[in-house]
């Protein structure tokens, strides 16, 4: 096959009917462009084009390359095009936690949506982390550490450096001040080894603790605001109920902070994934 550049430059001259209306459709000098023609008829060894003065005509065996060469690039331009616009349809799929989806993202879904109406957002709750690339996810917002090497295939974003508090409803307290060691925790079993490594880092003895264990970590801050317990959550997460007044915060020393991040997968992508992420950065803030 010849280079595509030449078979470009002579469909551009068929289309404009001179080297220079292809030069201005291709950019390029309409010197660059004869030079392209000469090369395409030298390879193939037909004339495709008669020369008179600074006029361009088209041999009969240049008419016909013209036609399946205008066919072809047509073909290739409409299929780009479908393609394009498909993508563009595609639903954006967002894993993150079960907490981050629910509390922080959902509530100011609806900025998003007014920015960009177009964009349909598939959020995919999961407390573990996913492999993006194998399932088909086009980014994950995560605890990802400041200095973490990120996954292999993607690259990393930081959203917000966050506390960890120990937060429970205004009600369980309401009968005095207590020690947190005796009073309950809400925990599941899957969050446990996150809770227990937090709270011996603030000097817990977690062996001691009366733990309120449930099936779910989905449950865990709605049992906090029923006051069930303490519950451990980054400030990121229980923001809104700790404004509304659903919970408050105990003062609670020792407690580490987390870094959240946007994980993408490496290489090109479509507009819509990067306006999401730039989108989380005020989210974040």
């Amino acid at each position: 096959m010849p280079s595509l550049s030449a078979l470009r430059a002579f469909d551009a001259t068929a289309r404009h009917g001179g080297f220079a209306g292809a030069g201005r459709a291709l950019n390029v000098t309409h010197a660059a462009v004869t030079q392209q023609v000469r090369a395409l008829e030298a390879e193939i060894g037909v004339q495709l084009v008669r020369r008179s003065g600074r006029t361009v005509s088209l041999t009969p065996a240049g008419e016909r390359l013209a036609q399946v060469l205008g066919e072809a690039f047509g073909g290739m331009s409409a299929g780009i095009e479908n393609l394009r616009r498909s993508e563009e349809r595609r639903i954006l799929r967002v894993t993150t936690t079960t907490f981050v989806a629910e509390q922080t993202i959902m509530p100011r879904l609806p900025e998003f949506w007014a920015l960009h109406p177009e964009v349909e957002v598939a959020l995919v709750p999961t407390p573990s982390v996913v492999d993006l690339i194998e399932e088909g996810f086009d980014l994950a917002v995560r605890v990802h550490a400041a200095d973490a090497p990120p996954p292999p295939g993607t690259e990393v974003h930081p959203l917000c450096h966050t506390p960890i508090l120990a937060v429970c409803a205004p009600e369980l307290l309401k009968d005095g001040p207590f020690d947190p060691q005796d009073l309950p925790w809400i925990t599941s079993d899957h969050g446990w080894p996150w809770d227990r490594e937090n709270l011996s880092k603030a000097g817990f003895d977690t062996s001691r603790l009366k733990r309120v264990q449930l099936g779910s970590p989905h449950l865990e801050m709605s049992a906090a605001r029923q006051g069930l317990g303490i519950s451990l959550a980054t400030e990121i997460i229980c923001r809104p109920d700790l404004e509304a007044g659903r919970l408050v915060a105990l003062p609670i020393s020792g407690l580490p902070s987390v870094d959240y991040a946007v994980i993408l997968p490496r290489g090109p992508r479509r507009p819509a994934v990067d306006h999401f992420a730039s989108w989380l950065r005020t989210v974040f803030a």
